[in-house]
């Protein structure tokens, strides 16, 4: 890793990509996954699974489950907060009813509430919602930002449950996001609709940026920015391929072809409207999604505990050739800002 003591933002930064399986999840006897047919395994070498029917999902290492250890994670890489969502998998590894999918959300969501709960605020969950139905989906938000101390959403780029994130029925969802101002984190699945054309070991590699990619385009293309000004959408893995190859997407414009809800519009400007982490692994990207989209719109990642993901994120950013006002807002001052039940005292 980077040498990051000596940096006045160590011990202060702030991370919005982490994931959990938390342990509470893993119970033994708990009766509410029974009931849904979930099971834990164990092998003999001591790795857990999860189980229902022929679906198996692991292994889940301690690292994945266990707050304490995320928590001595972040202190050896100066992170004083982090945000925590579940992994995405444990929405697309098996398939359940509706009412058997609606009690494994509440469980899953339950079991993240708990872990942040036991973090004295360094842990700050990211619900998950169904959303088979928009309107009550975002009823659900509403009550769970009532009810919970949520730093905000993390919703599958492709959920099953809906055409597309930007069709027209889902509007009912977005505008009370829009009004809420909740910040809402897209994160692709192993299983998204890049599977069909990715090599299943380049899936984690390309297929997730591809995804991402997909449904960033296609909420520019249906207008969506000028529909819902106020939404904070935060894409994952440094936006996929999107502030990297705007200037090729533009290319609609140039040639007429761009859809008349762009409402001549360019991606180059549009790209703007969303959020991204720096989870790009590389400094020089890093600066290249700086001058695309602006210091304000870059946040602190890591997408731990993945190997895959950055296991020096806040030396990524102090690597980057920017000014140290620049390092500062996005490892510190920008989630804070987005949280919408942040803690006034950290800063």
């Amino acid at each position: 890793m980077t040498n990051i003591q000596g940096s006045p933002l160590f011990g202060r930064a702030i991370d919005v990509h982490g994931h959990l399986v938390p342990q509470q999840l893993l119970g033994e006897t708990d009766e509410r996954r029974q009931g849904i047919g979930v099971e834990v395994e164990k092998s003999p070498e001591g790795a857990i699974f999860l189980r229902h029917g022929d679906d198996r999902l692991g292994p889940i290492h301690p690292g994945m489950s266990v707050a304490s250890k995320r928590l001595e994670w972040m202190d050896a890489r100066g992170i004083y907060r982090q945000w925590v969502s579940a992994w995405m998998d444990l929405y697309t590894w098996t398939s359940f009813d509706e009412e058997q999918t609606r009690i494994w959300y509440d469980l899953v969501n339950s079991a993240i509430f708990d872990s942040a709960q036991s973090s004295n605020g360094r842990l700050r969950p990211l619900a998950t919602i169904y959303l088979a139905d928009p309107g009550q989906a975002a009823a659900e938000v509403e009550r769970r930002l009532d009810e919970n101390h949520l730093a905000g959403l993390m919703l599958n780029t492709h959920p099953p449950e809906c055409d597309s994130l930007a069709s027209e029925s889902m509007w009912p969802f977005w505008e009370v996001i829009d009004r809420i101002g909740v910040p809402v984190m897209l994160h692709p699945p192993t299983n998204g609709p890049s599977c069909q054309i990715t090599p299943k070991l380049l899936q984690n590699i390309t297929g997730r940026l591809i995804d991402t990619t997909a449904v960033a385009t296609e909420m520019l293309l249906s207008g969506f920015f000028s529909r819902f000004r106020n939404t904070k959408i935060i894409l994952v893995h440094g936006g996929g391929m999107l502030p990297y190859q705007v200037f090729r997407m533009d290319g609609l414009n140039r040639a007429g072809l761009a859809p008349q809800t762009m409402g001549g519009r360019h991606f180059i400007d549009e790209i703007r409207n969303f959020f991204y982490d720096t989870v790009t692994l590389d400094p020089a990207s890093l600066e290249l999604l700086v001058r695309r989209v602006g210091s304000a719109k870059v946040l602190l990642g890591s997408d731990a505990p993945f190997p895959i993901g950055d296991a020096d994120p806040l030396g990524r950013v102090l690597a980057a050739e920017l000014d140290s006002s620049v390092h500062e807002d996005i490892c510190c001052n920008n989630a804070a800002q987005l949280d919408i039940s942040r803690d006034p005292g950290h800063g």
